[in-house]
């Protein structure tokens, strides 16, 4: 009861803390329209981490249903949390990767290079203790066909100058063999059940499914600014730690004063 008490005040101390700290234009920007049965452009140029280019809907054969992942390289935050959240889910499905379905990941960041697209699929792949990246395409391309298909399904994002990183949402989408956009699925850890389920409906044409309100999603938007703000934010956590501290300090001796007044008495 204490310690809850006291994480429920430095919580509220955080709150307040950033509540002066109004969010930047980027992370304004940032949010995701979901747009279920919404076409993804297939005739988009990219090419793959292999160097070769190809066409978006080379992607889709009209049979297995496409896990798609916008995210970059250079982002060591929100982006290695949904890459890493996106290749749990993939390890414990109960579905095979190539045969079920495939994994598409587009760099949001026009500038990648292939050859840091594909040092990142081998560090994911040696997640999830794999050496193929069967059925898995990383892909990298210009800003205009990023946009163009960030913009079809809904995935809001912004160039932050100040920290020459992008403010983007956690978000991964089910779409179906065809192209179009089945579910959504929010945060950075996926239920596998709930994300096979999705892949299921997705290859028979199944569209729809269980979403999370706008007010949740805010909680998984980065500001890249942040750390700009770790002085303050650490010093809130410092006072908060010393809050529990005192308190649980307090409690010992308030228990051992009435120990010892109960024995004298007894």
């Amino acid at each position: 009861m204490i310690q809850r008490a006291a994480i429920a005040l430095t919580l509220a101390w955080c709150a307040v803390a950033s509540a002066e700290l109004p969010p930047p234009p980027a992370v304004q920007a940032v949010r995701v329209e979901e747009r279920i049965g919404a076409q993804v452009p297939l005739d988009l140029l990219f090419s793959d981490a292999t160097g070769k280019r190809t066409q978006l809907g080379e992607m889709f054969d009209g049979r297995r249903p496409v896990l798609l992942v916008m995210a970059y390289v250079r982002c060591e935050m929100l982006c290695s949390l949904v890459l890493h959240g996106t290749m749990d889910a993939v390890k414990a499905l109960p579905l095979e990767l190539g045969r079920d379905y495939r994994l598409v990941t587009v760099s949001i960041d026009h500038h990648e290079e292939t050859a840091s697209a594909a040092a990142k699929q081998r560090e994911l792949l040696h997640r999830i203790g794999r050496e193929d990246a069967d059925g898995w395409t990383y892909l990298v391309g210009a800003e205009r066909p990023i946009h163009l298909l960030a913009d079809s399904i809904g995935f809001h994002f912004a160039w932050d100058g100040r920290t020459e990183q992008y403010a983007h949402p956690a978000v991964i989408f089910v779409l179906t063999p065809d192209g179009r956009v089945a579910r959504y699925f929010h945060g950075v850890e996926y239920p596998p059940v709930e994300l096979a389920a999705a892949l299921r409906g997705a290859a028979s044409g199944q569209l729809g499914g269980s979403s999370v309100a706008e007010s949740v999603l805010s909680c998984f938007r980065f500001d890249p600014a942040l750390r700009a703000h770790r002085e303050r934010i650490e010093s809130i956590l410092q006072v908060g730690a010393a809050v529990v501290m005192v308190i649980l300090a307090s409690s010992v001796l308030l228990l051992f004063l009435w120990e010892r007044r109960r024995r004298r008495f007894a």
